[in-house]
């Protein structure tokens, strides 16, 4: 482990942090690059941010076999491995190799309109939303060669394990071990209330077809990139063959009744 990027979201984590985690490495012998990366052959990379940061980085590197080292800095922390106060020890432990790198399933979806578009990456989720339209939409969802609704509602969210605990989760989907392999499909705020969460196995390919909508309606991935829908627009979804790489979160379940208030 030779050359390591990293990066630093500024407006959560302080200038002189980065400066002394740089120089801490390069006292080491390690060679450090700056996000954007000029190396692509990167041995490691450390985020320093939320969990924001982390998948836009992840977006950045896919489809590359790097593994991500996350230091939270924000307010989540479900993507990083450890806080920052825990940093140095935790590098330490990377450079002895006492650590574990799993990994994370992605998704990848393609956009049928009059200009095709894709394959897009997405870590946490796909979601087709009314955006600033100001009515419901109406979608149809099938999945192997079978329809499986006609749905009313605000949008919908096609998740992986790793997204569960986030939009998913506040839609009333379902939380789900992130190193496992399913999409979870969720509604959002649907017309009728006995719409519920369905867990799908990683091999269905999900497509999700605008049947009505308007200016505003969109696709957007992990919420960081959106690309605008029209009536007849159809998107596909389905499991990458390129998963993301993350030094774990040893602390999962601490992290969910920390961050979930279990036993508050």
């Amino acid at each position: 482990m030779k050359r390591i990027g990293v990066y630093c979201r500024k407006d959560v984590c302080p200038e002189r942090a980065a400066k002394e985690l740089i120089e801490w490495l390069e006292r080491r012998g390690y060679e450090v690059f700056i996000f954007p990366f000029s190396e692509e052959n990167l041995d490691l990379v450390i985020v320093l941010g939320g969990d924001g940061s982390l998948l836009h980085v992840a977006r950045a590197i896919w489809p590359r076999k790097i593994p991500i080292l996350g230091i939270n800095w924000g307010d989540l922390g479900f993507l990083t491995a450890v806080n920052k106060n825990e940093t140095y020890p935790m590098l330490e432990r990377v450079f002895k190799k006492e650590f574990e790198i799993r990994k994370r399933m992605t998704l990848e979806a393609t956009i049928s309109s009059k200009q095709d578009k894709g394959p897009f990456m997405a870590l946490n989720e796909v979601v087709i939303e009314r955006g600033s339209y100001t009515h419901l939409i109406t979608l149809s969802v099938d999945t192997a060669g079978q329809p499986v609704i006609s749905l009313r509602a605000d949008g919908l969210i096609v998740a992986t394990p790793t997204g569960s605990t986030a939009y998913s989760l506040s839609t009333g989907g379902p939380l789900v071990y992130p190193t496992l392999d399913a999409l979870i499909i969720s509604s959002i705020c649907p017309f009728y209330l006995a719409h519920r969460s369905l867990v799908l196995p990683p091999d269905h390919v999900v497509g999700v077809r605008v049947e009505r909508g308007g200016d505003g309606v969109r696709v957007v991935f992990d919420g960081q990139l959106s690309f605008p829908l029209q009536v007849g627009d159809r998107v596909e979804i389905k499991k990458s063959l390129n998963p993301i790489y993350l030094i774990e979160n040893e602390k999962f379940f601490e992290t969910l009744n920390q961050k979930l208030c279990w036993g508050c």
